[in-house]
């Protein structure tokens, strides 16, 4: 039995990865303290959603941990501050539906009693999003966590609403909103989702007003809604109905009359060119409303059933049976035109999975204009940087024609709004705290509005409010001077507006600070078919089960190898054998190392990166101390760049072919020197030294292997982590040029002969003899190590003999003696057809080079390239020929 007997033949993520998340909680090492000897590295988490399941979407939160780990291991304080969401629509939905399975009513129950089933509901469940996040081994400050609904959380939004309000900001006003029946509260865009069904377009007969016989014809696609019309409308230039502006018709069924209007909303082409106007249940008729004074005809209940504005056989019918209704009922009276299949969008309430309708109410709302200001200067000036840049021209856009915003819902759970309005007079106070009475008649009974707050008006506190904004101690106001602002928000660009805007309007407001440095936009995961990943399309995957199956680092390492900046994600399953085959790939390169240790008294534990010096005196220690330096220097530009598939693919890279394929093959024949232990064991030494910092680059990627591997070369670091070792530093005085040209050189030739030698069948074990017309000093001092590599005797600048086979390295010309290893005729045969498929291709750069449309028009560095292509061809057809010669 050996030291290193836990390095099994593949690593095992599912018993190392909750033994390691354990040790990590008990350790307590991603607690954060104020240190003034550091400075703060600090990211608050996109809180998920108490109701939340794990997605692919917070597969995206390895980025945050990526960033925290990188800036912990560069000596930052970081602090990755968690939490989640009360989600006010979602959990009023799950709560409602549980009391319903239990034939309990939400109306029955009262406010009170059903808050209580909720805050139950959340004891119950709500702690799920959270193991579940643990198990991607992110390294948040878990003694921070936050809930939005928390008592310090809730009195910075109240604090937050009351200063808006005193400060004139928030006002109450009847406007059309989106509106769910089924919740039978506002809700935001975010919360609507755009669907494309098939319906009908009616075109419908609406009698003009003092004739027995005429009549025009509208065309709607929601002919319910007919009750509510208050106009119909022309275009002011359509010669076909300019006779009729001025006049009146009747709606059918109730005969109310109402004008003809003009207005350039009005599309000629569409339907019959007439429309009708609704403006209490459709946003556009609404403006045209407002131009002609048109007045509001609400015609539905707060669940969609037609009200007292319809015909009294309507009332309390729902939209769709009293369309149906409606329908017939034209028909059976001649109204009816003609109706045709269309296609139209249809926003569907994504709690209420019904459509939303336009629904004329009265809300609470805050005036943007000046927090959007405020949110344009923070870009503007530099004090924000948005990633990927081109999301700027989205975010101008939206905040130069931005509306004011609806934050009441008419919800119980979540933050409930605190305006009082007085009994007695109407006033309206906003106060942090119930007042005893009117301030302005004295009255004692003050009643509390009954809605809640829009959810994202409570989370556009997070990067300070988590800080315990409202009522914080001395402590607390020392940990908001050092963590806020934050240093980075990593999130989806799809609530660029509904969260990261308005975080930013409140950090500029309530605190007079931009909450963040840096804002950095996640892609979208798509399916391989390109669809976006829902759990309404049923492609969303089984995120649990697939790091069960493969493990969470080849998860989190797949993912992020993906993640280019701007570019989306096509996703599929089989992604993570990647990162599962690199994950063996590392842990058999520790056990190839500690093979050996003992053979040559090594003990890891006793080497660090940290005491690694510059090997230049030895070719191959020079060299692969360079190519490390340089990919070490290459992985924090790409992490300062927020390129993180650039940081795993150079890592990739490096540790698969440079350190493994490459420097181990030539690490080996050392190891075997009999002759030269001293040599072997300095070799295998700096092996150790570059694996060690490897694992520490490698860390905030792949943090589970990274840290058993470590755990096990270091048995005696006993509650440490590898997470707080000093990152690998750039260093240009450990870069020598010369050596990587040089190893560079001699791996293009190893591959040309392994290229010959695989195209000619020729067993690995055969010696090789080689012909290469230049000179060996291209190569340095590392033609042994080439000869080995290649299994073959090189002959420099000597003209080939005999049956060769010829390749092109880097200009030179390569040719493989084949004499009794090859087939004469065979080998004459591909000859021919090379040569041929060669010529036509110099024959077709040729004729490009040739036409002066091409020459005069094309960029420079497309006419080089033409050109350099032809010299190649050139040179490779001289080659073959030669070859073909020899035959």
């Amino acid at each position: 039995m050996t030291k290193f007997e836990a390095f099994t033949k593949a690593f095992e993520p599912s018993q190392a990865e909750a033994k390691l998340r354990n040790y990590w909680n008990i350790n307590n090492f991603y607690k954060s303290s104020r240190n003034p000897d550091k400075k703060p590295y600090t990211i608050v988490m996109p809180p998920p959603n108490v109701t939340g399941d794990l997605t692919m979407g917070h597969m995206m939160f390895t980025l945050q941990d990526i960033l925290i780990r990188w800036h912990r291991a560069k000596g930052y304080e970081a602090c990755w501050i968690p939490g989640t969401d009360h989600a006010s629509i979602a959990t009023e939905a799950k709560v409602t539906k549980m009391l319903a399975d239990q034939g309990i009513s939400k109306k029955e129950i009262g406010r009170e009693k059903f808050l209580e089933h909720a805050w139950e509901w959340k004891e119950k469940y709500g702690g799920r999003i959270e193991d579940y996040l643990k198990t991607l081994g992110i390294s948040c400050d878990w003694s921070r966590n936050t809930f939005t609904m928390d008592e310090k959380y809730s009195a910075a939004v109240t604090k937050g609403i009351v200063k808006l309000y005193k400060d004139g900001l928030i006002y109450k006003n009847h406007r059309l909103v989106n509106w769910c029946p089924v919740s039978q509260s506002v809700i935001s865009d975010e919360e609507v989702n755009p669907e494309e069904r098939n319906g009908s377009l009616w075109h419908l007969r609406y009698p003009i007003e003092g004739s027995s016989n005429e009549y025009i014809i509208v065309a709607t696609t929601r002919p319910e809604t007919l009750f509510g019309d208050l106009a119909v409308a022309v275009h002011p230039s359509d010669d076909r109905y300019s006779h009729l502006i001025g006049k009146n018709v009747l709606v059918p069924i109730c005969n109310r009359k109402i004008p003809v209007i003009a207005d350039y909303f009005v599309e000629k082409e569409f339907g019959t060119g007439i429309v009708k106007i609704t403006p209490a249940h459709d946003m556009n008729d609404f403006e045209v409303g407002k131009r002609h004074k048109l007045g509001l005809l609400n015609i539905f209940h707060p669940d969609a059933r037609l009200n007292e504005n319809a015909p009294e056989s309507y009332q309390g019918l729902d939209r769709f049976v009293a369309r149906k209704k409606l329908v017939s009922e034209l028909e059976e009276l001649g109204l009816v035109e003609k109706i045709q299949p269309h296609k139209l969008v249809v926003g569907i309430s994504e709690r209420g999975n019904v459509p939303i309708e336009y629904y004329l109410s009265e809300q609470w709302y805050i005036k943007m204009e000046k927090l959007a200001d405020m949110t344009l200067d923070a870009t503007r000036s530099g004090r924000l940087k948005l990633i990927p840049t081109h999301q700027e021209k989205t975010w101008e856009h939206w905040l130069t024609n931005i509306q004011d915003w609806c934050i009441s819902r008419q919800l119980w759970w979540g933050h409930r709004l605190p305006m009082y309005t007085c009994d007695q007079c109407n006033h309206v106070h906003c106060e942090e705290k119930p007042p005893i009475k009117c301030d302005k008649c004295g009255h004692d009974k003050l009643t509390q509005d009954p809605d809640a707050l829009d959810t994202w008006a409570s989370s556009w506190l997070w990067p300070f409010g988590v800080h315990n904004w409202a009522n914080p101690s001395e402590q607390e106001k020392l940990d908001l001077e050092y963590y806020y602002p934050t240093n980075v928000i990593v999130t989806g660009a799809d609530i660029i507006f509904f969260w990261i805007a308005r975080m930013v309007m409140a950090g500029e407001y309530f605190t007079g600070e931009t909450p963040f440095k840096h804002c950095y936009f996640t892609p979208i995961v798509r399916d391989s078919r390109g669809r976006k990943m829902s759990k309404s399309l049923g492609n969303s995957p089984d995120v649990a089960g697939i790091m069960a199956k493969y493990g969470t680092d080849a998860m989190r390492f797949s993912l992020v190898n993906q993640i280019v900046t701007g570019q989306d994600i096509f996703w599929s399953d089989e992604c993570c054998e990647l990162g599962k085959t690199f994950a063996n790939k590392i842990w058999n390169a520790t056990r190839f190392l500690t093979m050996n240790a003992e053979k040559f008294n090594v003990d890891p534990s006793k080497i660090s990166f940290d005491d690694l010096k510059s090997k230049s005196d030895d070719a191959i220690m020079g060299w692969i101390t360079s190519e490390f330096f340089d990919v070490v220097r290459k992985v924090h530009d790409n992490i300062s760049r927020y390129e993180f598939s650039q940081y795993s693919s150079s890592m990739y890279e490096f540790i698969w072919m440079t350190y493994c394929d490459w420097f181990v093959e030539l690490l080996k024949p050392r190891l075997a020197d009999e002759n030269n232990k001293n040599l072997a064991k300095e070799t295998l030494t700096l092996a150790f030294q570059i694996f060690d910092g490897i694992l520490r680059i490698m860390h905030p990627i792949m943090p589970f292997i990274t840290e058993e591997i470590w755990q096990q070369l270091n048995p005696s670091h006993e509650g440490k982590t590898i997470g707080f070792e000093k990152l690998p530093e750039s260093s240009s005085q450990m870069i020598d040029e010369n050596s990587i040209h040089h190893m560079r050189e001699v791996q293009a030739v190893v591959i040309a002969v392994r290229a010959i030698r695989g195209k000619f069948n020729i067993h690995p074990a055969t010696e090789l003899t080689v012909y290469l017309k230049d000179s060996q000093s291209r190569f340095g001092n590392l033609t042994p190590q080439m000869e080995a590599l290649a299994k073959a005797k090189f002959n420099f600048a000597t003209e080939q003999k005999g049956f060769c086979a010829p390749s092109l390295v880097n200009g030179s010309e390569l040719f493989v003696s084949l004499e009794g290893l090859v087939d004469r005729q065979a080998e004459k045969e591909r000859l021919l057809k090379k040569i041929e498929k060669v010529t036509n291709t110099i024959s077709g750069v040729e004729k490009r080079l040739s036409n002066k449309e091409f020459t005069n028009g094309a960029p420079a560095h497309i006419l080089e390239g033409a050109k350099k292509q032809l010299l190649e061809n050139q040179k490779e057809l001289e080659m073959l020929q030669e070859s073909l010669k020899l035959l």
